[in-house]
Protein backbone atom coordinates (compact mmCIF):
# COMPACT_ATOMS: atom_id res chain seq x y z
CA UNK A 1 0.00 0.00 0.00
CA UNK A 2 1.40 3.41 -1.00
CA UNK A 3 2.04 5.80 1.88
CA UNK A 4 2.11 9.57 1.97
CA UNK A 5 5.47 11.33 2.00
CA UNK A 6 6.21 13.11 5.29
CA UNK A 7 7.91 16.50 5.71
CA UNK A 8 8.43 17.70 9.29
CA UNK A 9 9.12 21.31 10.20
CA UNK A 10 8.49 23.92 12.89
CA UNK A 11 5.31 25.94 13.29
CA UNK A 12 4.83 29.38 11.78
CA UNK A 13 6.80 30.68 8.84
CA UNK A 14 8.96 27.53 8.43
CA UNK A 15 5.84 25.40 7.90
CA UNK A 16 4.45 27.83 5.34
CA UNK A 17 7.77 27.86 3.49
CA UNK A 18 7.88 24.05 3.32
CA UNK A 19 4.32 24.06 1.98
CA UNK A 20 5.31 26.54 -0.71
CA UNK A 21 8.25 24.33 -1.67
CA UNK A 22 6.01 21.27 -1.96
CA UNK A 23 3.44 23.15 -4.03
CA UNK A 24 6.21 24.38 -6.33
CA UNK A 25 7.58 20.84 -6.66
CA UNK A 26 4.12 19.54 -7.58
CA UNK A 27 3.50 22.26 -10.15
CA UNK A 28 7.01 22.32 -11.63
CA UNK A 29 6.78 24.12 -14.99
CA UNK A 30 2.99 24.05 -15.21
CA UNK A 31 1.34 27.04 -13.45
CA UNK A 32 -2.09 25.45 -13.94
CA UNK A 33 -1.22 22.03 -12.53
CA UNK A 34 -3.77 21.00 -9.91
CA UNK A 35 -2.64 20.94 -6.27
CA UNK A 36 -4.99 20.45 -3.33
CA UNK A 37 -3.97 21.55 0.16
CA UNK A 38 -5.89 20.01 3.07
CA UNK A 39 -5.89 22.57 5.89
CA UNK A 40 -6.92 22.03 9.54
CA UNK A 41 -9.42 24.93 9.46
CA UNK A 42 -10.83 27.38 6.95
CA UNK A 43 -9.02 30.18 8.76
CA UNK A 44 -5.69 28.51 8.04
CA UNK A 45 -6.81 28.12 4.43
CA UNK A 46 -7.50 31.85 4.05
CA UNK A 47 -4.18 32.77 5.64
CA UNK A 48 -2.04 30.42 3.57
CA UNK A 49 -3.85 31.34 0.34
CA UNK A 50 -2.96 34.98 0.90
CA UNK A 51 0.68 34.14 1.61
CA UNK A 52 0.99 32.01 -1.51
CA UNK A 53 -0.77 34.61 -3.66
CA UNK A 54 1.50 37.46 -2.64
CA UNK A 55 4.66 35.53 -3.44
CA UNK A 56 6.05 36.34 0.01
CA UNK A 57 6.99 32.69 0.45
CA UNK A 58 8.58 32.46 -2.98
CA UNK A 59 7.28 31.38 -6.39
CA UNK A 60 5.03 28.35 -6.64
CA UNK A 61 6.11 27.67 -10.22
CA UNK A 62 9.10 28.47 -12.36
CA UNK A 63 6.92 31.10 -14.02
CA UNK A 64 6.10 33.13 -10.90
CA UNK A 65 3.77 33.41 -7.94
CA UNK A 66 0.00 33.05 -7.73
CA UNK A 67 -2.57 30.49 -6.64
CA UNK A 68 -3.94 29.30 -9.99
CA UNK A 69 -4.76 25.62 -9.80
CA UNK A 70 -4.42 25.51 -6.00
CA UNK A 71 -7.47 24.33 -4.03
CA UNK A 72 -7.61 24.60 -0.25
CA UNK A 73 -10.02 22.27 1.54
CA UNK A 74 -10.65 20.82 4.96
CA UNK A 75 -10.68 17.02 5.24
CA UNK A 76 -14.44 17.18 5.82
CA UNK A 77 -14.94 19.13 2.59
CA UNK A 78 -12.79 16.60 0.72
CA UNK A 79 -15.01 13.84 2.08
CA UNK A 80 -18.08 15.75 0.90
CA UNK A 81 -16.70 16.04 -2.62
CA UNK A 82 -15.97 12.32 -2.74
CA UNK A 83 -18.81 10.75 -0.79
CA UNK A 84 -21.75 13.11 -0.23
CA UNK A 85 -23.36 12.44 -3.61
CA UNK A 86 -23.67 8.73 -2.90
CA UNK A 87 -25.24 9.36 0.50
CA UNK A 88 -27.64 11.91 -0.97
CA UNK A 89 -28.67 9.42 -3.65
CA UNK A 90 -29.58 7.02 -0.84
CA UNK A 91 -31.80 9.69 0.72
CA UNK A 92 -29.49 10.46 3.63
CA UNK A 93 -28.62 13.96 4.85
CA UNK A 94 -25.96 15.28 7.27
CA UNK A 95 -27.03 15.00 10.88
CA UNK A 96 -27.07 18.05 13.15
CA UNK A 97 -26.51 18.46 16.88
CA UNK A 98 -30.17 19.39 17.60
CA UNK A 99 -31.27 16.26 15.75
CA UNK A 100 -28.93 14.05 17.77
CA UNK A 101 -30.20 15.75 20.91
CA UNK A 102 -33.79 14.96 19.99
CA UNK A 103 -32.88 11.32 19.37
CA UNK A 104 -31.11 11.14 22.73
CA UNK A 105 -34.22 12.50 24.48
CA UNK A 106 -36.39 9.90 22.76
CA UNK A 107 -34.07 7.06 23.76
CA UNK A 108 -33.93 8.27 27.36
CA UNK A 109 -37.71 8.57 27.42
CA UNK A 110 -38.12 4.97 26.26
CA UNK A 111 -35.35 3.42 28.39
CA UNK A 112 -33.44 5.80 30.68
CA UNK A 113 -31.50 3.05 32.46
CA UNK A 114 -29.06 4.38 35.02
CA UNK A 115 -29.77 7.95 33.83
CA UNK A 116 -33.35 7.87 35.18
CA UNK A 117 -32.57 10.19 38.15
CA UNK A 118 -31.09 12.87 35.84
CA UNK A 119 -33.04 12.18 32.65
CA UNK A 120 -34.51 15.70 32.56
CA UNK A 121 -31.27 17.59 33.21
CA UNK A 122 -29.86 19.46 30.17
CA UNK A 123 -26.32 18.37 31.03
CA UNK A 124 -27.32 14.73 30.66
CA UNK A 125 -28.43 15.27 27.09
CA UNK A 126 -25.36 17.39 26.27
CA UNK A 127 -22.98 14.76 27.64
CA UNK A 128 -24.67 11.93 25.76
CA UNK A 129 -24.72 13.92 22.51
CA UNK A 130 -20.98 14.51 22.89
CA UNK A 131 -20.40 10.85 23.69
CA UNK A 132 -22.43 9.80 20.66
CA UNK A 133 -20.26 11.89 18.34
CA UNK A 134 -17.06 10.43 19.79
CA UNK A 135 -18.33 6.85 19.74
CA UNK A 136 -19.43 7.26 16.12
CA UNK A 137 -15.75 7.21 15.18
CA UNK A 138 -15.14 3.78 16.70
CA UNK A 139 -15.35 0.37 15.06
CA UNK A 140 -17.83 -2.22 16.40
CA UNK A 141 -14.98 -4.19 17.98
CA UNK A 142 -13.89 -1.12 19.94
CA UNK A 143 -17.45 -0.51 21.12
CA UNK A 144 -17.61 -4.12 22.29
CA UNK A 145 -14.47 -3.58 24.37
CA UNK A 146 -15.96 -0.45 25.93
CA UNK A 147 -19.12 -2.33 26.88
CA UNK A 148 -17.07 -4.58 29.12
CA UNK A 149 -15.58 -1.71 31.12
CA UNK A 150 -18.49 -1.28 33.52
CA UNK A 151 -22.16 -0.52 33.86
CA UNK A 152 -21.96 3.21 33.14
CA UNK A 153 -19.89 2.72 29.99
CA UNK A 154 -22.21 -0.07 28.86
CA UNK A 155 -25.20 2.23 29.25
CA UNK A 156 -23.55 5.01 27.24
CA UNK A 157 -22.76 2.58 24.43
CA UNK A 158 -26.35 1.29 24.54
CA UNK A 159 -27.75 4.79 24.14
CA UNK A 160 -25.26 5.54 21.35
CA UNK A 161 -26.39 2.47 19.42
CA UNK A 162 -30.06 3.26 19.98
CA UNK A 163 -29.57 6.82 18.72
CA UNK A 164 -27.73 5.56 15.67
CA UNK A 165 -30.52 3.10 14.84
CA UNK A 166 -33.04 5.94 14.97
CA UNK A 167 -31.04 8.18 12.66
CA UNK A 168 -28.97 6.09 10.26
CA UNK A 169 -31.71 5.42 7.69
CA UNK A 170 -32.16 9.11 6.87
CA UNK A 171 -29.10 10.87 8.29
CA UNK A 172 -25.34 10.42 8.23
CA UNK A 173 -22.57 11.34 10.65
CA UNK A 174 -19.08 12.56 9.84
CA UNK A 175 -17.81 8.99 10.20
CA UNK A 176 -20.44 7.81 7.70
CA UNK A 177 -19.32 10.51 5.28
CA UNK A 178 -15.66 9.49 5.61
CA UNK A 179 -16.60 5.86 4.98
CA UNK A 180 -18.62 6.82 1.89
CA UNK A 181 -15.65 8.83 0.61
CA UNK A 182 -13.32 5.84 1.12
CA UNK A 183 -15.71 3.67 -0.86
CA UNK A 184 -15.72 6.24 -3.66
CA UNK A 185 -11.91 6.22 -3.72
CA UNK A 186 -11.88 2.42 -3.81
CA UNK A 187 -14.21 2.51 -6.84
CA UNK A 188 -11.76 4.81 -8.61
CA UNK A 189 -13.44 8.21 -8.30
CA UNK A 190 -12.46 10.52 -11.14
CA UNK A 191 -12.59 13.41 -8.66
CA UNK A 192 -9.05 12.53 -7.60
CA UNK A 193 -7.77 13.41 -11.07
CA UNK A 194 -9.12 16.94 -10.67
CA UNK A 195 -7.50 17.35 -7.25
CA UNK A 196 -3.97 16.61 -8.43
CA UNK A 197 -1.25 16.28 -5.81
CA UNK A 198 -2.76 16.42 -2.32
CA UNK A 199 -0.79 18.06 0.49
CA UNK A 200 -2.00 17.60 4.07
CA UNK A 201 -0.90 20.79 5.79
CA UNK A 202 -0.24 20.84 9.55
CA UNK A 203 -2.60 18.05 10.65
CA UNK A 204 -3.37 18.42 14.35
CA UNK A 205 -5.79 15.82 15.66
CA UNK A 206 -7.40 13.83 12.85
CA UNK A 207 -10.13 11.38 13.80
CA UNK A 208 -9.74 7.72 12.90
CA UNK A 209 -12.27 7.97 10.02
CA UNK A 210 -10.56 11.08 8.62
CA UNK A 211 -7.12 9.46 8.84
CA UNK A 212 -8.54 6.36 7.15
CA UNK A 213 -9.78 8.48 4.26
CA UNK A 214 -6.39 10.11 3.75
CA UNK A 215 -4.69 6.72 3.81
CA UNK A 216 -7.13 5.49 1.16
CA UNK A 217 -6.46 8.55 -0.98
CA UNK A 218 -2.69 8.07 -0.58
CA UNK A 219 -3.08 4.57 -2.03
CA UNK A 220 -4.74 6.04 -5.12
CA UNK A 221 -2.85 9.27 -5.80
CA UNK A 222 0.13 11.36 -4.64
CA UNK A 223 -0.24 12.58 -1.07
CA UNK A 224 2.28 14.54 0.99
CA UNK A 225 2.06 15.56 4.64
CA UNK A 226 3.64 18.74 5.99
CA UNK A 227 3.57 18.33 9.78
CA UNK A 228 4.70 20.88 12.35
CA UNK A 229 6.25 19.94 15.69
CA UNK A 230 7.35 22.04 18.65
CA UNK A 231 9.93 19.64 20.09
CA UNK A 232 7.91 19.36 23.33
CA UNK A 233 6.54 15.84 23.82
CA UNK A 234 3.29 16.87 25.50
CA UNK A 235 2.55 19.61 22.98
CA UNK A 236 3.26 17.34 20.02
CA UNK A 237 1.20 14.38 21.29
CA UNK A 238 -1.84 15.04 19.05
CA UNK A 239 0.27 15.51 15.93
CA UNK A 240 2.33 12.37 16.63
CA UNK A 241 -0.84 10.34 17.15
CA UNK A 242 -2.27 11.69 13.89
CA UNK A 243 0.87 10.80 11.95
CA UNK A 244 0.72 7.25 13.28
CA UNK A 245 -2.94 7.04 12.26
CA UNK A 246 -1.82 8.04 8.77
CA UNK A 247 0.63 5.15 8.77
CA UNK A 248 3.63 7.47 9.06
CA UNK A 249 6.54 7.24 11.47
CA UNK A 250 7.17 10.52 13.34
CA UNK A 251 10.85 11.39 13.71
CA UNK A 252 12.44 10.24 16.97
CA UNK A 253 14.08 13.66 17.22
CA UNK A 254 11.81 16.38 15.80
CA UNK A 255 14.71 18.61 14.79
CA UNK A 256 12.98 21.72 16.13
CA UNK A 257 14.13 23.50 19.25
CA UNK A 258 11.48 23.81 21.99
CA UNK A 259 10.23 27.40 22.43
CA UNK A 260 11.75 29.39 25.25
CA UNK A 261 9.59 31.43 27.62
CA UNK A 262 10.83 35.02 27.91
CA UNK A 263 8.01 36.48 29.96
CA UNK A 264 5.11 35.30 32.13
CA UNK A 265 2.08 37.56 32.50
CA UNK A 266 -0.45 36.92 35.28
CA UNK A 267 -3.93 38.41 34.75
CA UNK A 268 -7.22 38.28 36.62
CA UNK A 269 -9.57 36.95 33.94
CA UNK A 270 -9.97 36.11 30.24
CA UNK A 271 -10.87 39.67 29.24
CA UNK A 272 -7.75 41.05 30.88
CA UNK A 273 -5.74 38.32 29.14
CA UNK A 274 -6.98 39.54 25.76
CA UNK A 275 -6.27 43.19 26.61
CA UNK A 276 -2.78 42.31 27.75
CA UNK A 277 -2.05 40.35 24.57
CA UNK A 278 -3.37 43.14 22.33
CA UNK A 279 -1.25 45.74 24.13
CA UNK A 280 1.88 43.71 23.41
CA UNK A 281 0.99 43.20 19.76
CA UNK A 282 -0.03 46.79 19.07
Amino acid sequence: MTQAALFVTAYGRPAAEVLCERVAAAKADDPLAAVTVLVPTNYVGVSIRRLLATGALGPVTTRGAGVAGITLLTVYRLAELLGAAGLAAAGRRPVSTPLVGAAVRQVLSDAPGIFAPVVGHPSTEQALVHAHRELSELRPASLAVLERQGRRTREVVRIHRAVRRRLEADWYTEADLMAAARRAVARGSTMLDDLGTIIVYMPEDLSLPAAGLIRAVAAATTVEVVAALTGVIQADADVVRTLRRLGLRPPAVPGTAPPVVHEVVSVSDAEEEVRSAVERVV
